[in-house]
């Protein structure tokens, strides 16, 4: 067991037995561990497993510098954890030994069931940016995503899914180097109406970054069909409640029901899997709604930012530092 599971352990001695309830880091174990537990492991593993792998471009996206760094300054743990009556996978990252408590940041990945599913690379891409900044950082693999666990439940596309960020909020509070009065959450494409979801359950949150997200659902299947074969596997009672599901997903819908948390949006022009204008036509409903926020478009830029992420970085890191 890491140092983080044996904090997390004496910490629940302090509390009590029944103080992690429902509610416990279950399982932690490092991540930098296995092909993962150095630099030269985990490119060995990427030059094996990865078809047609351009390791001169993996050296230049993550540097060895980068990635000892991060050991030595980061704690990195996967877990799992109860929501609901399943069992699902998080992640968690923050500094080494904080000197005082830190803000918490949830951060909601995109994509469906296993399909996106955070990987190592990935929680050393944004989660691991911000930790260094300074913020704890849980994150969720959502239910149906697993690929080990028993009793893990469906993916239900923004569902009773919206749960398993939320039972994070709860995971964060019994951390002792958590400052629970300081959340926000970070949502990418799929994630960004997790995010939306979960903040109208969260009425004192600071702030929300939403990168590449659908605001109208309804409109996001016309523009992208690809998505109705997504939407018709996932979401319950689809085929009979149409309009009705995609309507309770869309953000656009109850603008009202959103805590007055500033909002910053990211959006690549070019992104060929959620519409730039769906950014576009949030941005001016929360204008008229009063409701303070901030857009950036990146020219020709796709959907995960690829030109423009040191640029997108440091904005949601000045974003969050700003309201944090």
């Amino acid at each position: 067991m890491n140092r983080f599971g044996l904090l997390l352990i004496s910490f629940s001695v302090l509390l009590g037995a029944n103080a992690f309830a429902d509610s416990t880091m279950d399982e932690p174990q490092n991540c930098f561990r296995g092909p993962f537990e150095s630099y030269e492991k985990w490119e060995t593993v990427m030059n094996k497993k990865k078809p047609g792998f351009d390791i001169e471009a993996f050296h230049r996206a993550f540097p060895a510098e980068k990635f000892n760094q991060r050991k030595a300054e980061l704690d990195c743990t996967d877990f799992t954890y109860q929501s609901d009556q399943f069992n699902v996978e998080g992640f968690y990252l923050a500094p080494k030994s904080p000197e005082k408590q830190l803000p918490v940041v949830i951060f909601n990945r995109g994509g469906n069931a296993g399909f996106g599913y955070i990987v190592f690379g990935t929680k050393m891409d944004l989660p691991a940016e911000l930790a260094s900044e300074g913020d704890i950082v849980l994150g969720s693999q959502y239910r149906g995503a697993s690929r080990h666990l028993s009793n893990n439940g469906n993916d239900e596309f923004g569902g009773a899914d919206v749960n398993d960020v939320l039972a994070l909020i709860d995971i964060a509070k019994t951390l002792p180097q958590a400052d629970t009065s300081r959340i926000a959450l970070v949502g990418w494409s799929r994630g960004v109406m997790q995010s939306y979801l979960s903040a109208k359950q969260l009425p004192k949150l600071k702030a929300i970054v939403s990168i590449a997200g659908n605001a109208d659902l309804t409109q996001a299947v016309v523009w992208r069909p690809a998505m109705e074969k997504v939407y018709a596997a996932r979401i319950p009672d689809y085929a009979t409640q149409k309009h009705q599901r995609l309507a309770e997903r869309s953000v656009i819908n109850w603008l009202d029901k959103l805590p007055p948390a500033p909002i910053l949006m990211l959006h690549g022009t070019a992104d060929e899997r959620v519409s730039a204008e769906q950014s576009v036509l949030l941005a001016k409903a929360l204008n008229g709604a009063g409701h303070k926020n901030k857009l950036i478009l990146y020219d020709g830029d796709n959907h995960s930012l690829s030109n423009n992420r040191i640029q997108a970085f440091t904005e949601i890191k000045t974003w969050l530092n700003q309201y944090l």
